[in-house]
């Protein structure tokens, strides 16, 4: 009797334990955690004040399946799962060797139920054969982003259980390491993503490998042969191939193999041609992934639309054209539907569209469809979530009106950009699950939809960019949204003086080209995480409120360009410590710029151009692009700027002085646009055309002081497209070598550059910049601006000194399109090879000392608009066919020996000058004698007369003028003669 109370006992003491549960985990498992946590704080970098595991504490009273990082099973209280990841925050690719943590398999041994490790992100490494990894139970191993090698999974051999190895973010390269991996018999799942992996193993033994069931290859180089190898995976349902090196087309040998495959994603490739006809054999594929690769033709209408099981077709920002097939409708378990960016036409069909019972998402924008599309088509999809429409050039008719009934869905997101609607959808004032809505660039009028954030109480985005809606911004209700965009309308009045109390939340608020007037509202700044603020072209006024300057830290983009305000911006208590697009330009700005040097570092774009700012550039001023032009800054260029900058203008201020010599390299290492137009610079401009990189495209520093030779370093600037060195004091030749600048032959330049940064809360933010500036060509100040830019190139070196013939291999810069040479000092004659200039349109030798003739050759410039040589000692007969029959007179005026000149009338009508029967060639000394003698005789009266009575009342002059006269009586008597003797001779001839 007693032992069956003792075994009753004994049964409720196992039952109610069983029950309740261990309250604490193993010993043994305990003292491996202390030992493991021993083991990394030795490991840990030297110097690193980073408390490594604070739980994990050798208290006997502290149960150990509380610590963080690690997960028991709640009925044996042993160890099942430890996620180490990142303990050190180190990063492997930047970690160097001697701070890697050399880690000891043996650590993990006492966890004997542990089933999932993770030792991701720790830059691990351990000897290759060093010993084994034995945890029998052990399903999942995480080792990504550790450096690791194929021969490292030798260690792991013994896992036998394991189920998952990830191994993405490693060092694995050559072949697919299949040999190393065959002994791991139950792995069912494999990520081998991110790493170097570019060949498929020449054998595979599939049956070691049989029950793999998810592959995932990403990020690496193979091609398209690794399909077929992976084809003899018996259980095979999800590969992804993306990001690889796959080119050429997809066959129907790729996809033969992959019948029971449910997941296909071969996105980011540069697959090319048609999706093979055979897609529909893939009978249970639920999701397709194609995008960003080449592929184009029409969609293979008896293979795609025979996957019925398709739950997903992503397709988008590949070249597919043609219509949308009725097909698509037949896939009725697709949810989600995305084709944008290609080049799909015509009509949408309602029959296009696929199954109401299940669609979630539906993507067709930015392709090219055309006609009427209704709405309401889709408001018997109930399980709707997300649409986007729209087509390039606004082709596409959105008929949003009449719109009977109800939609079944309530949306959460709706993008209609770049259609053509009459008025905002009718059907949005009953959706209230909204949180992403974008009707941008769709010609929508009329009052601005301010009930969208009435009805939407979750709205997160709202962009009604590039409409004609007008009226006022207030009144507007009090909302959470985080994103506004209602720029490029016809809105007008004061900005609410509760603006920043009425949307609190607003990250990013884009108000510009609009019609704002009055004063910015002080309360902008309650905006506590606005991070992105554009109110640039409207007509506010005012100074700026002190609040934004001091208070408003997270701003990182502020745009308040081409408005009317005026004051110190930069006040004693600036604050904008993040800011790195920072626009001011086109104000009325006063006060000098800010010294801290720290302001300016990481600056994207410094635009104060076109305001009443005075002072010194200060040192250490800094930015990807600079704008300080149409200022009044003074003093000298400083010594240490620009490091970063890749467009700097500064032109048009008074800054004076040489080039200081204590600019290095580094000060223009990386600028493509260099501009120091209309200051006061002078001296030598080798110290700093030594400093130009040779990519530089602009090179602009006319209207200066500038003295000297022109260097020929300026030969080495072979990308430059404009080179303005005018209205300056250069002397000397012309290098010749110039023709060994592109001047518009560089066919990699383009006409903007795109920064991206780390935005605030909002990931990586991007911000394009295009390139404009303004250059004399056409006898006028033209302004370039993007795509325009990339055409034009020019030289302009008028208004100098320059003496010399014009060097003849200029004729090889066939792609220059403006030439000024004029208001110098150049002779001889101009070079024949310019007629080989053919994009030429303005070409200018005017007020220099060139003879001979205008060459006939030149005609062949067909596009040749402005030319001019006037007022130069140039002979002989104009050409009068091709272009140079719409030239003027003016082009020629001041070359008294020219003949066939063009009216005055008639522009195109030629003035006949009589020539001598008997000659076949024109001579320029066949003139009226009659009236050359008497004109002379008259002109010299004149001088004389002139002279005698400006002696006679000064006498001053009366003594230089007799000593220059004792000065060149001997020095000039035989010239004199000489001269006279050859001009009474050509007279008798």
């Amino acid at each position: 009797m007693d032992s069956l109370k003792l075994i009753f006992v004994l049964n409720l003491v196992i039952l109610l334990t069983q029950i309740d549960g261990r309250k604490a985990c193993y010993e043994e498992d305990r003292k491996g955690l202390l030992e493991l946590k021993s083991f990394l704080e030795r490991q840990q970098v030297k110097g690193s004040d980073h408390v490594l595991l604070p739980s994990w504490v050798d208290d006997p009273t502290s149960d150990c399946c509380g610590w963080e990082r690690v997960t028991c099973n709640s009925t044996t209280g042993r160890i099942v799962k430890l996620s180490l990841f990142n303990l050190n925050g180190l990063y492997c690719f930047a970690a160097v060797a001697s701070d890697l943590p050399n880690w000891n398999l043996t650590l993990f041994q006492s966890f004997k139920e542990l089933k999932a490790l993770s030792l991701a992100d720790n830059c691990m490494r351990w000897k290759e054969k060093q010993g084994y990894l034995r945890l029998q139970q052990l399903e999942t191993l995480d080792l990504s982003n550790n450096g690791l090698t194929s021969s490292h999974l030798h260690s792991l051999k013994k896992l036998k259980s394991l189920k998952n190895l990830i191994l993405l973010g490693n060092f694995f390269n050559g072949s697919f390491p299949a040999r190393e991996l065959s002994p791991f018999e139950n792995l069912e799942t494999l990520d081998l993503s991110m790493n170097l992996l570019r060949d498929s193993p020449t054998k595979f033994d599939s049956a070691n490998s049989s029950k793999l069931k998810d592959v995932m290859l990403s990020w690496n180089y193979f091609k398209t042969d690794i399909m077929r190898f992976l084809g003899s995976l018996p259980l095979l349902k999800s590969l992804d191939l993306s990001w690889n090196n796959m080119e050429g087309t997809l066959s129907n040998q790729d996809l033969m193999p992959f019948r029971r495959l449910e997941v296909l994603d071969l996105s980011h490739n540069q697959l090319e041609g048609d999706i093979p006809q055979n897609i529909g054999k893939l009978y249970s594929l639920k999701a397709l992934y194609l995008t960003d690769n080449l592929f184009n033709g029409a969609l293979p209408v008896p293979g795609l639309c025979e996957l019925r099981r398709l739950q997903v077709l992503d397709l988008h920002n590949n070249s597919f054209q043609g219509t949308l097939p009725p097909c698509l409708s037949n896939l009725t378990s697709l949810k989600i539907l995305d084709l944008h960016d290609n080049l799909f036409s015509g009509s949408i069909a309602l029959n296009s569209i696929p199954s109401q019972q299940f669609l979630q998402l539906l993507d067709i924008s930015n392709n090219d469809f055309e006609g009427s599309f209704s709405l309401s088509s889709l408001f018997n999809h109930s399980k709707l979530e997300a649409v986007t429409l729209g087509s390039r050039g606004n082709k596409l008719q959105i008929d949003n009106g009449n719109q009977a009934g109800n939609p079944l869905f309530q949306l959460k997101e709706l993008q209609l950009s770049n259609c053509n609607m009459k008025n905002a959808p009718h059907f949005l004032l009953n959706q209230h699950n909204l949180s992403w809505v974008d009707i941008s660039h769709s010609m929508l009028n009329g009052a601005l939809p301010s009930w969208l954030l009435e009805n939407n109480t979750d709205l997160k985005s709202l962009s009604l960019r590039n409409n004609s809606f007008t009226g006022k911004l207030d009144p507007l209700p009090q909302h959470p949204i985080s994103v506004m965009d209602v720029s490029y309308n016809y809105i007008d009045g004061h900005l609410p003086k509760d603006f920043g109390t009425i949307l609190p939340n607003l990250e990013y608020l884009n108000l510009s080209y609009n019609f704002f007037e009055g004063e910015l509202p002080p309360s902008i700044c309650a905006m506590k995480s606005l991070s992105i603020l554009d109110l640039s072209f409207n007509n506010l006024s005012g100074e700026v409120p002190k609040a934004l300057v001091e208070n408003c830290t997270d701003l990182v983009r502020l745009m308040l360009d081409h408005n009317n305000f005026h004051g110190e911006f930069f006040s004693s208590n600036f604050n904008l410590s993040n800011v790195i697009v920072l626009k001011l330009g086109d104000n009325a700005f006063t006060g000098s710029l800010i010294t801290k040097r720290e302001f300016y570092s990481g600056m994207v774009v410094f635009d104060v151009s076109n305001n009443n700012m005075t002072g010194e550039i200060p040192n250490g001023i800094d930015a990807s692009v600079l704008l300080l032009q149409n200022n009044s800054f003074q003093g000298q260029i400083p010594c240490e700027a620009f490091h970063n900058a890749q467009v700097i203008d500064i032109s048009h201020n008074f800054l004076s002085g040489p080039i200081p010599s204590c600019l290095s390299p580094d000060n223009f290492a990386q600028v493509l646009l260099l501009d120091l137009r209309n200051n006061g610079l002078s001296g030598n401009i080798l110290p700093l055309v030594s400093l130009l990189p040779s990519v530089l495209k602009f090179l602009l520093l006319g209207n200066n002081l500038f003295s000297g030779l022109i260097p020929r370093h300026l030969c080495l600037l072979r990308e430059t497209s404009i080179m303005d060195l005018s209205n300056n004091s250069f002397s000397g030749s012309l290098p010749s070598c110039l023709s060994d600048v592109a001047f518009g032959n560089s066919h990699d330049f383009s006409v903007e550059f795109m920064f991206s940064y780390e935005g605030n809360d909002r990931g990586v933010d991007v911000f394009y910049y295009v390139y404009k500036l303004d250059f004399v060509t056409k006898n006028s100040v033209l302004p370039y601006r993007g795509s325009i830019l990339s055409y034009m190139s020019g030289l302009d070196l008028s208004c100098n000194n320059l003496t010399g013939a014009i060097p003849e291999s200029l004729g090889k810069l066939t792609s220059l399109h403006a030439l000024n040479l004029s208001h110098n000092r150049l002779t001889g004659f101009i070079p024949v090879s310019f007629s080989s200039l053919s994009q030429i349109e303005s070409l200018d030798f005017s007020y220099n000392n060139l003879s001979g003739q205008v060459p006939s050759e030149l005609v062949n410039l067909n596009f040749l608009a402005v030319f001019s040589v006037a007022h130069n000692n140039l002979s002989g007969r104009v050409p009068d066919k091709g272009q140079f029959a719409t030239f003027g007179i003016s082009s020629y005026e001041g070359n008294p020996f020219l003949s066939g000149l063009p009216s005055e009338k008639n522009r195109s009508q030629v003035v006949a000058t009589p020539l001598p029967s008997d000659e076949t060639e024109e001579k320029w000394y066949y003139v009226d004698r009659t009236s050359f003698f008497a004109s002379f005789v008259a002109t010299y009266c004149v001088v004389l007369l002139t002279l005698g009575a400006v002696l006679h009342i000064n006498p001053y002059w009366r003594r230089r003028w007799s000593q220059f006269i004792e000065n060149c009586i001997y020095s000039c008597y035989y010239f004199v003669v000489d001269a006279l003797r050859k001009l009474a001779t050509n007279s008798n001839n």
